[in-house]
């Protein structure tokens, strides 16, 4: 079970990388079909903003495991090595209890969403759930992932940002 996690945090991540290359071509696309006198895709704009979220959702719990989210040590490294360590800790179970926050909060309002049958409308149209969809799946596994972090042990640094 846990081998199978593990590939789909890996997964996740590189679904991400791969969705903002993909953005990436069709934004260069659609200027050069702008500056080339042909019609852009109408539906870019709104792609690219979906993908965005996705890919943001689809590689944040990857980032919680490399250490790579933003974190301030500065305050953290003055302290003695006991308080730091409970400090840590404490950072750790808050991280969880607001990002299951999050997640409850993001399957409510896609429940919502699926009972009213509401729907995202821009260029093309998107059920609204699958936004709170992608919303409650990332935060579910950061939370997991900081879980993880806080029954081995260990603090959280951000070091694996800076690499």
């Amino acid at each position: 079970m846990m081998r199978f996690y593990d590939r789909l945090i890996v997964g996740l991540a590189v679904l991400g990388a791969l969705s903002l290359a993909a953005i990436t071509a069709l934004i260069i696309v659609d200027v050069i079909l702008r500056n080339t006198g042909f019609r852009p895709f109408q539906s870019t704009s709104a792609i690219v903003e979906y993908v965005m979220l996705f890919a943001t959702m689809a590689a944040a719990p990857w980032l919680v495991r490399e250490n790579g989210h933003v974190a301030i040590g500065s305050f953290v490294a003055k302290l003695p090595d006991g308080l730091r360590v409970a400090v840590g800790r404490l950072v750790l179970v808050v991280c969880i209890l607001a990002l299951a926050l999050l997640t409850w909060r993001s399957a409510a309002v896609g429940m919502e969403m699926i009972a009213t049958r509401s729907v995202d409308m821009r260029s093309i149209n998107i059920p609204a759930w699958v936004l709170y969809a992608m919303l409650g799946g990332g935060f579910f596994l950061m939370a997991i992932e900081f879980l993880r972090i806080l029954l081995r042990g260990e603090t959280y640094s951000g070091a694996g940002g800076g690499h």
